[in-house]
């Protein structure tokens, strides 16, 4: 970006950040009442959801699901009725001419983080980014900013919301750079560090220095970093099929009445898999919680796995909303913990819980298109020494060859 920092910049910069960790705050807060309330939890107790939705019996996580559906149902009905048509960051960021309009997206995230607390299986991240970039939206229109203005502050309030939700100002920096602004021009590194550092300054002070994986961090052998290798294509053509299944979805008319019933029908096919597999709740994180940990079976890791896959065509089919970087962890810490269990019955053994954590990094970013980004978001929500940044970067060495080969064979 030609365009350079100036004083009004920069306080806007801070300002959008201060912004970014107060909405991360609120909407962590949110969350976390509604789970309590949904799944029966002591609203005074300090526990996982993973455990919230294990201790729930499995009618209330079906009747859970069947409200989530409701709210999700009628919310998104009434958004897409009522309310300006959605835009998304990206768009808004490369279109001047397209505005986040400021009540229908407020609510829109609004309701993301609602449907996630009651067990959309879909993340809460995009929620965080919106809002932050909503209220940015509306300071931009007092200022008057110019068009490079405009652009750098929302692309840096979306990552300010990032790197509140999750306590990660790199990965949130290099987000901002790698998928939003496409540019490492020192403006646009030095705005979208003074933004994401303001906003996670800001959770710490409110929240404290939280670890999303506290997970102890194993050294790794000369056999993982060859599993990396070898793991890398079975990854990349496993991210090819789930990004398949996802167009294969029906294009159902959203601002229908009938997209309540099915929501409602799908959030409960949702339920009735969350009885056998409870973990597929939520964005994610209770099941990354088992295989970053290595504490369940191989069989129950398949079938984990398979769920999480359905879990998330059936919230899409519903009409919900939300993000995919969980859900994307998710799907990839259980299959590498499969592979990697694999891997052990003939070869010499590798720890389970590593395999899983590069596996998840690795479809991360292979899924959402951000490779730097999710390699550096592994570390820092897991405190993992950044030596496992070289496993990391020779899986994806071979994984995202074959997304893009098989892409283009099975796409002609």
């Amino acid at each position: 970006m030609a365009y350079n920092l100036n004083f009004k910049t920069i306080f806007s910069l801070f300002l959008i950040g201060i912004i970014g960790g107060c909405v991360g705050i609120g909407l962590t807060l949110l969350m976390h009442f509604l789970q309590h309330l949904t799944f029966n939890a002591p609203i005074d107790a300090t526990m996982p959801f993973r455990v919230m939705v294990e201790d729930a019996s499995p009618l209330r996580r079906v009747l859970a699901l069947l409200a989530c559906g409701l709210v999700s149902g009628v919310g998104w009905v009434c958004i897409h009725r009522y309310g300006k048509p959605l835009v998304d960051i990206k768009t808004a960021v490369q279109n001047k001419d397209k505005n986040l309009p400021f009540l229908t997206t407020f609510f829109h995230a609004l309701l993301q983080i609602v449907t996630v607390a009651m067990g959309s299986p879909l993340g809460r991240e995009v929620a965080p980014r919106e809002m932050t970039a909503t209220f940015a939206n509306q300071w931009i229109k007092i200022c008057h900013s110019s068009e490079e203005e405009r652009k750098l502050l929302l692309a840096c309030a979306s990552g300010a919301g990032l790197a509140a939700v999750y306590n990660v100002p790199l990965a949130a920096m290099i987000f901002i750079l790698e998928t939003l602004l496409l540019s490492w021009s020192v403006t646009s590194v030095v705005a979208a560090f003074i933004c994401c550092s303001t906003a996670v300054f800001m959770v710490r002070l409110g929240l404290g220095d939280l670890v999303q994986y506290p997970v102890e961090c194993l050294k790794f052998n000369d056999y993982l970093v060859i599993w990396a290798i070898v793991a890398g294509p079975i990854i990349g053509f496993t991210v090819f099929l789930f990004d398949k299944s996802i167009k294969f979805l029906p294009k159902l008319p959203k601002s229908k009445p009938i997209m309540i019933l099915i929501s409602v029908c799908a959030f409960g096919l949702v339920g009735i898999l969350s009885i056998k597999y409870p973990e597929i709740l939520g964005n994610g994180k209770a099941a990354n919680q088992l295989t970053f940990t290595a504490e369940i079976p191989l069989n129950y890791a398949i079938g984990l796995f398979a769920s999480k896959w359905a879990a998330v065509l059936l919230a899409m089919v519903a009409g919900a909303y939300g993000g995919r970087i969980t859900p994307s962890m998710m799907l990839g810490g259980a299959l590498g913990f499969v592979t990697a269990c694999l891997w052990n019955i003939v070869f010499p053994t590798i720890p389970i819980s590593s395999s899983a954590i590069i596996a998840a990094a690795v479809f991360l970013g292979i899924a959402q298109k951000m490779p730097l980004t999710s390699a550096i978001f592994m570390i820092e929500l897991s405190r993992f020494s950044p030596a496992y940044l070289f496993p990391i970067c020779l899986c994806f060495a071979t994984a995202m060859p074959t997304y893009y080969i098989v892409q283009q064979k099975l796409t002609k």
